[in-house]
């Protein structure tokens, strides 16, 4: 139980942390989730809604759900967001790869140190790679979060799919 003084600390607080509290602060927050698309539940791009409707549809006629099914909708969004994820992984990862790193310094064919794989020197591409890897990492660990934040979207609603399904073949069963 908390103590009168834990319970005014707490209100103060809260009274700090309520968010943006103009208009365009409102308008800046409310768009966080849409720069990129990955963990907003609202599609914009009208490709995406027809694509997530037929998606969601076929979900349900295969499980015996009505069209307008709420957890078929929500496993085809998730899979959606889940392929735009690993789209842009992999596209963050051809655009690393491809770019060469802005401090490259001429390799005069002489290593001193020994490379990571047994005695082999690894080269200077490889190392320039290695770092821009490294650079995107941060990128990459954004963009993992949100797949595992839709791959678990996604079981939750094919656990609960697979709940009803089973519920309402025990009560047929019995007619």
């Amino acid at each position: 139980m908390a103590s009168d003084k834990q319970i005014a600390a707490n209100r103060r607080n809260a009274m700090r942390s309520t968010g943006p509290r103009t208009r365009s602060g409102k308008a800046r927050s409310r768009a966080n989730s849409l720069r990129h698309g990955l963990l907003s539940k609202v599609l914009v791009d009208p490709a995406l809604v027809a694509e997530t409707d037929q998606m969601a549809r076929r979900i349900a006629q295969e499980h015996g759900k009505p069209d307008d099914c709420f957890e078929s909708r929500t496993i085809a969004e998730a899979e959606l967001i889940i392929l735009s994820a690993r789209a842009v992984r992999a596209q963050l990862l051809d655009t690393t790869s491809s770019e060469p790193a802005p401090d490259t310094k001429a390799d005069d064919g002489r290593h001193s140190e020994e490379g990571s794989r047994g005695g082999e020197v690894a080269s200077v591409e490889e190392r320039d790679l290695a770092l821009a890897y490294l650079r995107s990492l941060p990128t990459l660990l954004r963009i993992d979060k949100y797949e595992r934040i839709a791959v678990l979207r996604r079981q939750r609603a094919v656990r609960k799919l697979f709940q009803q399904v089973a519920a309402s073949n025990r009560t047929h069963k019995y007619r």
